[in-house]
């Protein structure tokens, strides 16, 4: 008897234990399909089409008469309306839940940009917070309630594939951009709202791989804010190749005008163009870089055996681009852009102008170069690199502070810095929302030209001592292995070679003496790749005179 009482008190337990089981199971799977409900309703806000319509009122838009969600709109989103889901009551299984919503409205305003409920001049809310609910009664308990809150971006419904005619949104992602330290990285004012454009590193990036050699830098557009605007990657390569067929069409990127977001944009197209189609040459050495598999076979570059192809990446992808195009060659003492080495009375106000001036020079050539080449075919016979900057001697000379004069056995950095130029497509011109005329070469914002400011210094070919006049004297097929280790002035020069170890451009003062500083360019390939590939090139010199005391 005793042992039937223990198991009678243990069988009592246990269905005691079974029935809150299924009470809690029962309770966990309708708070389960309670918190589905508000995510599907919260997404169904997520999903209008336009962000305004031509509706006077907010219409009933889950009624039988919509035939479509096209009239889905971020004007909609209200409490208790918006989207496909009304707020009414839903039944799964044997439990109904009323679904309902409530919205506030958020502006930004003021200089800090706080988010509040005070309506601002916007036609509509930057930003809506919509808390939902879903409420039931159930058999054991009433009152049940899960909520959930979400914050619905005005965001551009041009991104949704429904949309054919949208209505101007919030903006896209912002992504911060850190400006780059002069004197290696110069940034250039591109217009009167202070959006500035620059080369991501102090130097490009090189490195040799059997007979190829590969160039990257990147060039970023970036506002007031330090956002990035717009940003450019580039590959140009050199490849050695051999064979000949012919190709008759081309995978090409090139720039030209959206006049939906009034910018500039890179496509990809196909072009009919005969070209030698050639293969990869390795000569039984290292192998080269894999671009030079595109680069060998769409590349019109041509320099003997070898081909020069600029790349750049659309959508992710390295697309050939037209060969480059220089404007402008500069040889300029770094000590102009920022007094790191000390100059006497050199300070961060007049680095500031000094950057200024090359800026403004920037600007003017560009201008120039766009109103005296109005087409692309005048543009392409352009054959002027422009080398004046480092002429203009008030420039250098700024109070006491001469940036071509160095005290004996002081060292400096030259550097020499180039300008690129693509022709842009004619659609800059165009005018905007409001606006009468259209653009000159004048008055065009610069951030719808296709210009690159690059520092060129270990790509330019040096005189390594002064007292040879001229580059056939001293260089040849190959730069010199300089170390500047005489008791002459002198500019290093050291041979790019596979393991990437070289310098160039660094002045040692030796000797108290008057000394021309020469640079050159080889303008084949507009100065982006090595000099002893191809040493049957053109040259572009620029020259500096500097005086050690």
């Amino acid at each position: 008897m005793i042992a039937v009482l223990v198991l009678s008190v243990g069988i009592l337990a246990v269905s005691k234990l079974q029935g809150t089981l299924l009470k809690s199971g029962s309770d966990a799977n309708e708070r389960s399909t309670a918190a589905n409900l508000v995510q599907r309703k919260a997404d169904d806000l997520r999903r209008f089409i336009h962000i305004t319509t031509s509706e006077s009122t907010v219409p009933d838009i889950w009624s039988d008469t919509i035939t479509s969600p096209l009239s889905v709109a971020y004007k909609h989103i209200a409490t208790n309306k918006g989207g496909l889901i009304a707020n009414n009551s839903i039944t799964v299984g044997n439990i109904e839940y009323d679904l309902a919503w409530t919205v506030k409205d958020y502006y930004y305003s003021g200089t800090d940009t706080k988010a509040t409920t005070t309506p601002s001049a916007a036609s509509y809310p930057d930003f809506k917070m919509a808390h939902i609910t879903a409420s039931w009664d159930s058999a054991s308990s009433t009152n049940n309630v899960v909520s959930f809150d979400t914050i619905i971006e005005a965001y551009k419904p041009s991104s949704t594939a429904l949309d054919t005619n949208p209505t101007t949104g919030g903006t896209g992602p912002v992504i911060p951009y850190d400006p780059q330290q002069q004197p290696d990285v110069v940034p250039i004012t591109l217009n009167v709202d202070g959006t500035k454009k620059e080369t991501t590193k102090p130097l490009p990036d090189l490195s040799k791989k059997g007979f190829s050699t590969l160039v990257k830098f990147e060039t970023v557009s970036y506002n007031t804010s330090l956002d990035t605007v717009r940003r450019e990657e580039f590959q140009t390569l050199v490849c050695r190749c051999s064979g000949s067929s012919t190709n008759d069409t081309q995978i090409y990127a090139i720039t030209t005008w959206d006049d939906t977001d009034e910018k500039i944009i890179d496509i990809t197209t196909t072009r009919t163009q005969h070209i030698a189609k050639r293969t990869v040459d390795d000569g039984g050495g290292e192998s080269q870089s894999s671009l030079c598999f595109t680069c060998c076979e769409d590349g019109d570059e041509l320099s003997g055996d070898f081909k020069v192809c600029r790349t750049k990446r659309v959508d992710g992808v390295l697309r050939m681009f037209d060969p480059w195009k220089m404007i402008a060659f500069n040889v300029i003492p770094a000590t102009y852009f920022n007094d790191a080495d000390g100059k006497t009375g050199m300070t961060s106000t007049l680095q500031g102008d000094n950057i200024e001036l090359y800026s403004n020079y920037t600007v003017s050539l560009i201008r120039n170069v766009l109103a005296t080449n109005t087409n692309a075919a005048a543009y392409d016979s352009y054959t002027t690199v422009d080398n004046t900057f480092i002429n203009n001697t008030s420039l250098f000379t700024n109070d006491t502070i001469h940036h071509t004069s160095f005290d004996e056995n002081f060292g400096e950095t030259i550097q020499a810095r180039a300008i690129y130029m693509d022709f842009p497509p004619l659609g800059i011109y165009t005018k905007i929302d409001n606006q009468t005329t259209l653009y000159t070469a004048a008055t065009v914002p610069l951030d719808r030209i296709p210009f690159y400011e690059v520092n060129m210094t270990e790509l330019a070919g040096w005189v390594p001592n002064p007292s040879h006049s001229t580059f056939a004297s001293t260089y040849t097929s190959q730069h010199t292995d300089s170390a500047c280790s005489s008791t002459e002035n002198c500019v290093t020069d050291e041979l790019l070679n596979n393991a990437g170890a070289y310098s160039r451009g660094e002045f040692n003062a030796k000797d108290a003496a008057s000394v021309t500083v020469k640079s050159n360019i080889f303008t084949s390939s507009d100065g982006v790749i090595d000099r002893d590939i191809t040493p049957e090139n053109d040259v572009t010199e620029s020259s500096v005179d500097l005086t050690v005391n």
